[in-house]
């Protein structure tokens, strides 16, 4: 017959089964309560702790059988959600001995995601070439301000396409230029009705996240993907204009405002890359063997508070009463005459 002993916790009471030595290890008593793997945990009898040994084994000492014990831990963390990536990487080792990631709990950043994760907000300007633009809510949309958009005016009216069709097989999209951000290098585009189910998630930079930069830097006309990371959060600016951050990816002239897709969702939107600084002839050729350009990532951040801003304004009007139409009065020998409104 099994022997056990008798655990006491957040008023419960579980037989669980022990070695016969005498000893029962952590995964056991996490078993029987249903904690996650790395909720650090302590034994006690009579208000003492057990001593546990390095291989995650207590030792029940004598006239454990049958006994009761209490199992204690921090209950705020007895159900922290666990990632994929935590649980293939840096579970709890079941064999004793097994050393754990030194990294733990800082764990690394999940990996970039793929096209179709994102490719539903994906759209373009049709010019003499698609200049990316990007859905940031169901009705609004961002895309770059530079070269060929400098024509551009508040309330312009513009047509989408959708980035998975080409443009004769859609009939495309009324857009109207909402905002103009110069600073950021972006213009906020807005629709009449919602053009998806939902926005995309959007969420502030991290040093050294991993992205796919998703534009139309090629000579195919179709959408193309990049990786890359981030480089620096730092304020950055340019001829003026930022604060923007840096990422690793190698983009040319066609991924302007090309979408920066994290793992988290939409971290920003590409303005371009950086360049050589300037060197005299001798220096030049040394210069470019180890120069290595940055991408200029306008954050995605300030997207949102723009078409925020867009609603609030919309909310304000919505609620404001209608201006009242004045009376026409004429006077003509002593007789006042009521004319139409105006």
């Amino acid at each position: 017959m099994e022997k056990f002993i008798l655990v006491r916790a957040n008023d419960r009471v579980v037989k669980v089964t022990a070695k016969n030595e005498g000893t029962i290890n952590k995964m056991t008593l996490r078993s029987a309560f249903q904690l996650e793997d790395d909720v650090p945990i302590g034994l006690f009898k009579n208000d003492l702790a057990l001593s546990c040994r390095v291989d995650d084994i207590f030792e029940l000492q004598e006239g454990w059988i049958e006994a009761e014990f209490e199992l204690r831990w921090e209950e705020l963390r007895r159900s922290r959600p666990i990632t994929s990536i935590e649980q293939a990487q840096f579970r709890i080792p079941s064999r004793p001995g097994t050393p754990m990631s030194p990294y733990h709990p800082e764990l690394p950043h999940d990996p970039a995601p793929s096209a179709k994760c994102f490719i539903k907000w994906m759209f373009f300007l049709n010019e003499k070439t698609k200049s990316t633009t990007i859905c940031v809510h169901p009705r609004f949309f961002v895309t770059f301000r530079h070269g060929s958009h400098r024509r551009f005016d508040i309330g312009d009216n513009l047509k989408l396409y959708h980035a998975q069709k080409e443009v004769d097989e859609q009939t495309g999209i009324e857009v109207r230029v909402a905002k103009i951000f110069e600073a950021y290098d972006f213009i906020l585009l807005k629709s009449k009705s919602d053009v998806v189910d939902h926005k995309p998630t959007i969420a502030p930079v991290e040093e050294s996240e991993p992205f796919t930069l998703a534009g139309f830097g090629n000579d195919t006309g179709c959408l193309s993907y990049l990786p890359g990371s981030i480089h620096s959060v730092r304020r950055h600016y340019f001829s003026g204009l930022g604060p923007f951050i840096l990422g690793t990816s190698q983009s040319s002239c066609g991924d302007s405002s090309g979408g920066v897709w994290g793992s988290r969702g939409l971290i920003g939107m590409n303005y371009g890359c950086t360049m050589m600084p300037w060197k005299n002839h001798q220096e030049a050729i040394s210069e470019a063997a180890i120069f290595n350009p940055k991408n200029i990532i306008s954050p995605a951040v300030e997207f949102e508070k723009a078409y925020m801003e867009e609603l609030e304004k919309e909310r304000k009007e919505a609620k404001s009463p209608p201006n009242k139409k004045s009376c026409l009065v004429t006077v003509i020998d002593g007789c006042t005459l009521y004319g139409a409104f105006v």
